[in-house]
């Protein structure tokens, strides 16, 4: 698949070297565009230039450049984020505004005697919160969706309809979407689905699809890990190293929902679905929303033990190392990228470094429980 995909039906697509073939699957920003300005798009790896199926003629190289991803990342203008896990995705949806937000107001005291802030990201038109993405950019699992088959695919939709690049010669002429819900009266036009008539979207199947998916379940806890929950922390009452302040055991969603199986149900997710400053170790110079260049949404944290890769960028396989990156100092502010403020995990990881090697583990040994 490594060598298929860039290749496919006679593409002529080179894989840039920050991709391995055994390393995370990663999604490319910029941070600014070739004039200065800011960038933080997501720029597509590979083009169709050279495909057998393509439809249209005179669609090479010259006409459609691919991107020159190696110069982009020898200058240090390139940032990465892998995929988010998909479970529970539906219960997160649900989980309405003003319980996140209870669950933020029941830890204020010890966030603030951590130095721990956080913040809602929110929507640009109705003001609720946001919560989806690595930066909580996107409102629903729909718009999740709906982006990654455009941003991630190219596969353009009803709510992303316009394609990321338009080049003519690469392009058919035409006004209507690549996936769109079919409302014709016979099955000319179905895409060999060969299912009933109005057939929905294939984005919106993969929403519908995403929404039901169960959460992650934790394992059986060893002593080891019933001791790192503790560490961990459980609430406000049992405190541990703090790392609860933040990655919040539990949320419940409402107790009427369209959908019974999602009503009244309490997530174990390990976030607050909030945004927080992680200084300039893991920043990624680029704003989304209220989002800033240093700010990410709490990762949730069930399944976790399941991942290889850890950090927005899949930087590391080494949970241990994970941890200890949350921390960072205030960065040189003399201008440009890297001028942010210390971490807000700082006196979290400062307390987590004080454990004993035994109990560091027994919060390892939790996490991959989960």
């Amino acid at each position: 698949m490594f060598d298929l995909i860039p290749h496919r039906k006679g593409a002529t697509n080179a894989v840039p070297s920050f991709i391995q073939q055994y390393g995370p699957i990663r999604e490319v920003r910029f941070v600014n565009k070739p004039d200065g300005t800011p960038d933080g798009g997501v720029h597509q790896l590979f083009t169709v230039v050279g495909r057998s199926d393509i439809g249209v003629a005179g669609c090479t190289a010259a006409v459609l450049r691919p991107i020159d991803f190696e110069s982009e990342f020898g200058r240090g203008n390139t940032r990465f984020r892998i995929p988010l896990q998909l479970f529970g995705l539906g219960i997160i949806d649900g989980i309405q505004d003003r319980e996140i937000l209870a669950r933020q107001a029941a830890t204020a005291s010890i966030r603030s005697a951590l130095g721990i802030g956080g913040i809602p990201n929110r929507s640009g038109n109705d003001g609720t919160i946001t919560r989806f993405g690595w930066k909580a950019q996107n409102k629903s699992i729909s718009i999740f969706a709906a982006e990654a088959y455009n941003v991630e695919m190219g596969v353009t939709n009803e709510l992303f309809p316009q394609a990321t690049d338009e080049t003519p010669a690469c392009n058919f002429d035409k006004s209507e979407p690549n996936d769109t819900t079919r409302t014709d009266p016979d099955e000319s036009r179905n895409q060999s689905f060969f299912n009933p008539l109005h057939i929905i979207a294939d984005w919106l199947q993969f929403a519908l699809f995403m929404r039901f998916l169960d959460a992650p379940q934790p394992v059986a806890f060893s002593p080891s890990a019933r001791r790192g929950q503790q560490l961990f922390g459980l609430d406000a009452n049992n405190p541990g190293v703090g790392c609860f302040a933040c990655h919040t055991p539990q949320m419940v969603t409402p107790p009427k929902s369209e959908t019974g199986a999602l009503q009244n149900v309490t997530a174990n997710l390990f976030s607050d679905l909030l945004v927080h400053h992680m200084g300039q170790g893991l920043a990624d110079d680029i704003t989304q929303g209220a989002a800033a260049g240093d700010m990410f949404r709490t990762t949730p944290l069930w399944g976790v033990g399941q991942r290889l890769f850890f950090l927005h960028d899949g930087r590391t396989s080494d949970l241990l190392e994970a941890i200890q990156v949350h921390a960072s100092l205030a960065g040189d502010c003399m201008g440009g990228t890297g001028c942010y403020g210390p971490s807000e995990a700082n006196a979290v990881i400062s307390r987590f470094n004080g454990l004993s090697k035994p109990d560091k583990q027994a919060i390892l040994d939790f996490l991959r429980s989960l």
